[in-house]
């Protein structure tokens, strides 16, 4: 295989990836502020970032948001269970 279709092959499938991660991370930022939003009050963006580790076999997700109150876990037991 030359090296140009090489290194296209290369880039296409690299593009797909970060497609594929960008897919991710846009689904976990809205399921994650949804669950989050159960206890506590969110404030801002919430930011999402996806790293490979030094080995290369896991994806690291760094997850980073901001919350202005946190409800009390008490009121959230009296609320779940009526």
């Amino acid at each position: 295989m030359s090296t140009d279709v090489s290194e296209k092959l290369k880039n296409y499938l690299l593009g797909m990836k970060v497609k594929s991660m960008t897919s991710v991370i846009a689904a976990m930022k809205s399921d994650l502020r949804k669950l989050l939003s159960e206890y506590m009050e969110l404030t801002g963006e919430m930011h999402i970032v996806a790293d490979i580790d030094e080995m290369g076999n896991e994806v690291l997700f760094h997850v980073d948001f901001k919350a202005d109150e946190v409800y009390d876990a008490g009121e959230l037991l009296e609320t779940s269970v009526k």
